[in-house]
């Protein structure tokens, strides 16, 4: 600075670079301390603002970075930083950096004050473009320093039909952001599916370094090796202007069979059948249930003398053909014949039906006529070829599901031949298909059991339970199962009677009472609406425990912010613990556990009991 004088510069640390290179611009401001003495407000420092340029630190506020006497004169020396990656060849061109001050007229505090402004010099970078020859042979490559490459996998290998996660660290110096993903041609057998790529910069010395770790989750199909492919990856070095390969060699994985835990033996699994009499009483024949309960409330009518009717010509008939086709829509005049059509009736006797329904159609809404409205004789063959049909579309279906039910023994074979991670696929589907029979869940209990996951096997126990208290297998592998903590087994119903069998005693002790006072026997009568009340209680609260939509904790999992694997955890759920949901985005769900604490878990990570959607 000149004799007791502001003065502002800029500089770039160097004044070439080549394209992606890390560059320093920094501004310095020196301020007389006899000057900055008098001001009222410090001064402010408008760093440059470049385009062009890929900032890794944003501009930063300036700092007293230091005191010095230049000619016996005091200087404060304030500077702004700034850390910059060119992301294309020319020259760029810094704009002034700007130092805005005021300074008092004089020492009074309601002086005015003389604002003043300094601008610095513009200054030049040139960016030089990467050599055509060198550009040929790095392709996409980043400019880095001292690119380093390596696999990441678990230490016990794999499992098959098991996710695990492996990773791809690549590290060194440069912008660690821009670098792109290297092109993997994974091995067969493997289904891969990335997942979100987490990086980790730092400044050691002022160098902008780090890693950046591309995920992903693979699922071997089947036992044997898996070798993750060695990798070339090119890039830019600026010290040597040349082209560097970062390489990593291939890594076998032992792919294990998806085992059961050795010291688990296999639990009993039978193969699924229709869900119990009561429950589908009650689960689907609820308006029929409801109008049986209605029936003993209602007057009984007085009879009333029948008055004999006409009885129509052609309603029977009619009334035949409509049923046999199955669609009333099909019956009528103008789309019978083609309906007969396609089930196989000669076009002759098709038209003849057709006619004879036109003509039923005008007698019976149009003005009196003498037509002939009789069936016609090709109506008995049609109803024998419509009903033979009918025979063969039966038989059709039950040939249709020898090999379905064949289909929902596959798990089961999985269970047995050693795969616990293939059959609880196979058993959960079961379950979401059905999810009123007791069998699907219990054997999905037992899947999970044998491969190790206590919670989810618990979760499918507690709700096997439910449909079915008194199924022996259910309740021998519940008594035998070790460390569930007490509360948790509190939530198995403890009366052997499910919630459709206390539906349908409420139902016959309330029908009982009503016969009994229509009888005018006033002792049974109260005894059986006490029965009913007794009846009546448990239902409404299994069925209000039903409604509770919620699951069980894994191990290992962690609330966090956002459905993001990468946000911010916000605490450890604890195992066993009971979760609440309350939406579900993107294989996440926002759960509320048992001690209050709010939060996002993966799906996966909570064990439901029944349906949490």
């Amino acid at each position: 600075p000149g004799q007791g004088q502001v003065s502002i510069a800029t500089r770039f640390s160097t004044d070439s670079a080549w394209l992606g290179e890390q560059v320093e611009l920094v501004t310095a401001a020196w301020f007389p301390r006899e000057l900055r003495d008098r001001l009222r407000r410090p001064p402010t420092l408008r760093a440059p603002s470049l385009g062009g340029l890929w900032s890794a630190q944003p501009q930063s506020t300036p700092v007293l970075a230091g005191t010095r006497v230049v000619r016996g004169v005091i200087y404060d020396l304030f500077v702004a930083h700034q850390t910059l990656f060119p992301l294309s060849a020319g020259v760029t061109t810094s704009p002034p950096a700007v130092l805005t001050y005021a300074v008092p007229t004089s020492v009074s505090f309601f002086a005015p004050e003389e604002r003043q402004s300094l601008s610095s010099r513009p200054v030049s970078l040139l960016v030089r473009a990467i050599p055509p020859r060198v550009a040929a042979t790095l392709g996409t490559g980043p400019t880095a320093r001292g690119l380093r490459l390596t696999w990441r996998a678990p230490a016990e290998g794999l499992a098959a039909a098991t996710p695990a996660r492996v990773e791809l660290v690549m590290a060194g110096e440069g912008n660690v952001t821009l670098w792109p993903e290297p092109i993997i041609d994974w091995p067969a057998g493997v289904r891969v599916y990335p997942e979100p790529v987490q990086q980790e910069v730092g400044r050691p010395g002022g160098v902008v370094s780090g890693e950046k770790r591309f995920r992903f989750t693979v699922v071997p199909d089947s036992a044997g090796v898996v070798t993750l492919p060695a990798l070339r990856y090119p890039y830019f070095d600026p010290g040597s202007a040349s082209v560097r390969i970062a390489t990593t060699g291939a890594l076998g994985l032992v792919v294990r069979e998806s085992a059961a835990r050795p010291d688990r033996a296999l639990l009993p699994v039978t193969p699924r059948t229709a869900p119990a009499l009561t429950t589908r009483a009650v689960r689907d024949g609820w308006p029929v249930l409801l109008l049986l309960a209605a029936l003993p409330l209602l007057r009984r009518p007085r009879r009333r003398r029948k008055v004999a009717r006409p009885a129509s010509r052609t309603l029977a008939p009619e009334a035949t053909l409509r049923a046999l086709l199955g669609t009333p829509a099909d019956a009528a005049p103008e789309r019978v014949a083609e309906a007969l059509r396609h089930r196989g009736v000669s076009a002759e006797h098709a038209a003849g039906i057709a006619a004879w329904m036109a003509r039923h159609q005008r007698a019976r809404y149009g003005p009196a006529s003498h037509e002939d409205v009789s069936p016609p004789p090709e109506l008995a063959p049609v109803f024998d070829r419509l009903r033979r049909a009918g025979r063969r579309g039966i038989l059709a279906l039950v040939v249709m599901a020898g090999p379905l039910a064949g289909q929902g023994d596959d798990p089961i074979a999985r269970y047995r031949g050693g795969d616990p991670a293939g059959a609880e696929r196979g058993f959960g589907a079961q379950a979401a298909e059905e999810p009123h029979a007791v069998e699907s869940w219990r054997n999905l209990a037992a899947a999970r059991w044998v491969s190790g996951d206590d919670v989810g096997a618990v979760a499918a126990w507690i709700r096997a339970l439910e449909l079915a208290p008194r199924d022996p297998l259910t309740r021998l592998a519940w008594a035998a199962a070790e460390g569930v903590p007490t509360e948790v087994r509190a939530r198995a119903p403890s009366i052997p009677v499910s919630r459709d069998e206390f539906v349908l005693l409420a139902l016959a002790c309330w029908i009982a009472a009503m016969i009994a006072r229509r009888l005018g026997h006033t002792i049974a009568m109260r005894v059986g609406l006490v029965l009913a009340v007794v009846a009546t209680v448990p239902a409404i609260s299994r069925t209000l425990s039903e409604r509770q939509r919620f699951g069980l904790v894994r191990p290992g999992a962690v609330l966090r912010v956002s459905p993001i694997a990468t946000a911010p955890a916000l605490a450890a759920a604890p195992t066993w613990t009971t979760a609440e949901p309350e939406r579900f985005e993107r294989g996440w769900m926002l759960v509320t556990l048992r001690s209050g604490a709010r939060g996002w878990l993966p799906v996966t990570a909570v064990a439901p009991i029944g349906a949490l959607d």
